[in-house]
């Protein structure tokens, strides 16, 4: 059997090494053409096409895609049109793990790395050997071996990296939320929430299966699930007068936390529940919790210059994102808003732009979220700016003592960067310049 492994990513090129490994018959292509793309090829040493078109698919009996690689691929298209196996880069992992380790996995618009990380935590003071895999943190079939040693595998999955996954039942599943985002990826919101709704598929009985409170898809599959259905935010597992409780026993109070918002409130009890189903002590997921804190580019403070608070968020990168940040200051915050553009709808916005002094709308999508929210009737506190540097320093000069300037973008960043840690280390280096000045000038 002959496999193409599409997408020369970090996943394509973990998934052909594990194929070659195993003495499979892979080809590797990619659409496009560079030279990184040529430099990786050459490592692999197996046959490959760059620039590729559906021709590469001749003499193929099954395609591994790259989470990268959307489903509107003329390659991808033309597999399905010839009715093609095809795999995500996580399915061939799980299927290379041939069911020899526990599996809990955590999906979610906005939170996952989030929730994974304090999982991570949670399982390593409790001394639960583990391995963690999936969207940020390495591929799957680069460590089939150590999930396998470990016997447990935590699992942070993407829509696009579900998209292709049939039945995976998870022991433990959790979808964080639901809201719209990756439109230009998927065909429709109703397709992204198919794809998220997969991570529940195939579980058994004595699974269990995490779902929030306040999110309407999670909500809406509760009674259609054949597992164990915990909902986080209702009932005995919820935050409750600035307490954390789980199944009714107190793991700690807000105040004591290192983090906060109310959102990583909720991610910190999905990560509990998933914690104490896979043989964490209460003591410990408290341990873990009071130590933890916000990774970077996620709601970060990252300096505080005259009396203004800068926050990196530059993980935001759709709108409920940018609505769970605003809600985690006390206003006026001067909010930085754009990069490429994904088309989102902003509307959600609108009911939390009165804790905005000032929106900065910048890049690529900056002139059409400025124009839809004075179209909207908050012209008067929208501003323009070419990119991120621009807003750095017209977010500078708008703000006054007390202020957060809070870069929370609701978009991605590859009009200007490569990623949004990169846009996150650009938006420091600005503050540093401009802070500087501030400072001067306060004096």
């Amino acid at each position: 059997m002959r496999t193409l492994v599409f997408g020369l990513g970090e996943s394509g090129v973990a998934a052909t090494r594990a194929l070659a490994e195993l003495g499979e018959d892979v080809v590797v292509a990619d659409d496009r053409d560079n030279e990184g793309l040529r430099n990786a090829l050459a490592i692999l040493d197996v046959p490959g096409v760059l620039g590729a078109s559906p021709e590469v698919l001749e003499g193929v009996n099954r395609v591994i895609a790259s989470p990268g690689i959307s489903p509107k691929s003329p390659v991808l298209r033309a597999a399905e049109e010839r009715s093609l196996q095809i795999v995500s880069e996580v399915g061939l992992g799980l299927e290379l793990l041939a069911g020899e380790a526990r599996v809990a996995a955590v999906t979610g618009t906005n939170g996952k790395t989030t929730v994974v990380d304090m999982l991570h935590r949670m399982l390593d003071a409790s001394d639960v050997p583990h391995t963690v895999a999936g969207n940020s943190w390495r591929p799957l079939t680069g460590c089939i071996g150590e999930a396998r040693s470990s016997g447990l595998l935590v699992l942070e999955i993407s829509s696009f990296q579900l998209h292709y996954l049939d039945s995976p039942g998870f022991e433990v599943a959790a979808l964080l939320n639901v809201r719209a985002d990756h439109l230009n990826w998927h065909d429709s919101f109703e397709e992204y929430v198919t794809d998220k709704l997969r991570v529940f598929e195939g579980q058994q009985t004595s699974a269990l299966a995490l779902v929030s409170a306040e999110d309407p898809v999670g909500r809406g599959a509760e009674n259609d699930l054949d597992s164990q259905v915990l909902v986080v935010g209702r009932g005995d597992t919820a935050v409750r007068d600035g307490r954390l409780f789980l199944r009714s026993a107190h793991v700690a109070d807000v105040a004591e936390l290192r983090f906060a918002g109310t959102h990583n409130h909720e991610n910190a009890l999905f990560a509990a529940a998933a914690a104490e189903r896979l043989g964490a002590a209460l003591e410990d997921l408290r341990e873990a919790l009071l130590a933890y804190e916000s990774r970077p580019h996620r709601v970060q403070v990252v300096t505080q210059v005259a009396g203004v608070t800068y926050v990196d968020d530059s993980k935001a990168t759709n709108p409920a994102a940018v609505v769970a940040a605003l809600e985690s200051f006390e206003p006026p915050v001067v909010l930085i808003l754009g990069g490429s553009d994904k088309f989102t709808d902003f509307s959600e916005l609108l009911p939390v732009l009165h804790r905005c002094r000032t929106v900065v709308c910048q890049g690529e999508a900056g002139p059409r979220i400025a124009a839809y929210l004075e179209d909207e009737g908050w012209g008067g506190i929208v501003h323009r700016a070419p990119d991120l540097a621009g807003a750095v320093e017209g977010a500078v000069t708008l703000a006054r003592p007390g202020d957060v300037i809070l870069l929370s973008p609701g978009c991605a960043s590859f009009d200007q960067f490569s990623g949004y840690a990169e846009r996150g280390e650009a938006f420091v280096r600005f503050v540093q310049e401009h802070g500087s000045r501030r400072r001067t000038v306060s004096r």
